[in-house]
């Protein structure tokens, strides 16, 4: 075996636990993605009844209004009758009055309608904003979860890029540089094993005379995934 190829293996063990560690960092924090929508969720919806709930409580206003402007009126109207000159006058006033009180009722109904929904959307409200703080909490802890793991993760990989120096001291720059080229380009391995004449990094044949070369002590790559080969047996 290629004296290289040999050290660069025990690179290609250090690289491929780093590479497994990165991809977790890459990947743990979207574990988190469905309990951000339940907190996003959750939020929105109070929010829309915090909106409704205002909406609701203008609309109340205006009725109280329309039934203040309705007492004002029938007040005026009654002063009226009383100085009605004549039955007609007075018919007629009768009848605004009365007007002005189904105006009145209507109103009134229209603000205990109001009041009675604003009471429902409150405790809809309330309910809703138990579960965000319930969705929340879960989101911190979680958070936290994974913030610790992700720190325990970036203290190994501080370790292997310690150990990885350490072993790439004494490779060849050319060889190092050509793995390192190889690792970039598959992400995953850059050392293939040659199993019964087949490269087990892409699945492609090897010559006879590839083979030769490698018993010989030789590197050489691949000419279908230029992965480095690794004579097996």
């Amino acid at each position: 075996m290629h004296p290289s190829i040999e050290q660069l293996l025990k690179v290609q063990e250090v690289d491929s636990q780093a590479i497994f560690l990165r991809e977790s960092m890459r990947l743990r924090p979207r574990e988190l993605d469905d309990d951000r929508r339940n907190v996003a969720r959750a939020n929105a919806a109070v929010e829309a009844l915090v909106a409704q709930a205002k909406t609701v409580k203008v609309e109340s206003d205006e009725r109280e209004l329309d039934v203040k402007k309705c007492d004002a009126e029938i007040e005026k109207l009654n002063v009226a009758l009383n100085q009605a000159s004549s039955n007609q006058e007075y018919t007629i006033l009768k009848e605004q009055i009365k007007r002005q009180e189904e105006i009145r009722s209507e109103a009134e109904e229209d603000v205990l309608e109001k009041l009675t929904q604003i009471d429902g959307i409150e405790a809809d409200k309330k309910e809703r904003t138990e579960n965000l703080s319930i969705a929340e909490v879960s989101l911190r802890k979680k958070q936290a979860e994974l913030d610790e793991m992700m720190e325990h993760i970036r203290g190994e990989l501080s370790g292997l890029d310690a150990r990885r120096a350490d072993l790439i001291g004494d490779i060849d720059p050319e060889h190092l540089r050509t793995y390192d080229r190889v690792l970039k380009r598959h992400n995953n391995f850059a050392i293939a094993r040659v199993d019964t004449q087949v490269c087990q990094g892409c699945y492609m044949s090897v010559t006879a005379q590839e083979v030769n070369l490698l018993m010989q002590g030789q590197l050489v790559q691949c000419k279908s995934c230029s992965r480095l080969f690794h004579l097996v047996g």
